[in-house]
């Protein structure tokens, strides 16, 4: 939820319907924002809930009758084939265009990203930073939500923020991958080190959906909460090499 304040008087947007209903929970149907009149709350193309300031017309440069609504996302013709997105305008009187892959993050969408970074998988994640008991919904956002790069970017940071914490950097990730495939006895261990360093490199191409969250880091939840000690890790390879000047024991 965020809100603009217009001659002293503060007009809200919320991020979902849900979150919507908890403030007005006796609402009647929310109308998408082309068959919204005047004051009525309505949805943007991206499923937030805005009301309608102001629903009049205009002449067009062609002469022609246009019927436009102002919200605090700005203002839109109705015959506009441009989606209305749901992000405050710092111009509310503007027709500017917004693009859906500019929006910016809003405060719980930043909070369902670090959740998923922590290892959360993305319904449960969805369900903390948006509460809802409804399932299904939860699962049909958050799939939305993962889907989006501004998203996949938060939690990519997040994850390795929490990375370089315990000293895991690229370069380190790609020296074990490098001694795995150097001194490793096993074909399978050298084989799916080899293939990591490739795609590192850039020279295989992930097809890994983007919904799983690993094709960022490498790393599922569960590895990522054995990092933080929250589970028990699993030995991918295993190779024992004898550093000069010690013996092994």
């Amino acid at each position: 939820m965020d809100f603009k304040t217009i001659k002293g008087i503060n007009h809200y947007i919320y991020d979902s319907e849900e979150e919507f209903r908890v403030k007005y929970p006796n609402y009647g149907n929310i109308k998408a924002w082309r068959n919204g009149n005047e004051r009525d709350w309505v949805f943007t193309d991206d499923d937030c809930v805005v009301q309608v300031l102001k629903k009049a017309t205009l002449k067009s440069h062609v002469d022609r009758i246009e019927t436009y609504v102002r919200t605090v996302c700005g203002q839109r013709m109705i015959r506009d084939k441009k989606d209305l997105i749901g992000e405050i305008s710092s111009n509310i009187y503007s027709f500017s265009r917004q693009n859906p892959k500019d929006k910016k993050l809003s405060s719980r969408e930043i909070v369902f990203a670090k959740y998923v970074a922590s290892g959360i998988n993305p319904v449960e994640s969805y369900k903390k930073a948006f509460p809802t008991n409804n399932h299904e919904y939860a699962k049909m956002k958050s799939r939305q939500l993962v889907s989006t790069t501004r998203i996949q970017g938060m939690v990519k940071e997040e994850v390795q923020k929490a990375l370089h914490g315990v000293g895991i950097t690229p370069e380190y990730l790609i020296e074990r991958f490098k001694d795995i495939a150097d001194l490793s006895e096993r074909d399978s261990d050298k084989l799916r080190s080899l293939e990591s360093l490739a795609k590192i490199a850039g020279i295989f191409e992930s097809n890994t959906e983007k919904e799983q969250l690993t094709v960022w880091t490498g790393f599922t939840p569960e590895q990522l909460n054995a990092i933080k000690g929250e589970g028990n890790a699993r030995i991918e390879a295993h190779i024992d090499r004898q550093v000069e000047g010690k013996s092994k024991k």
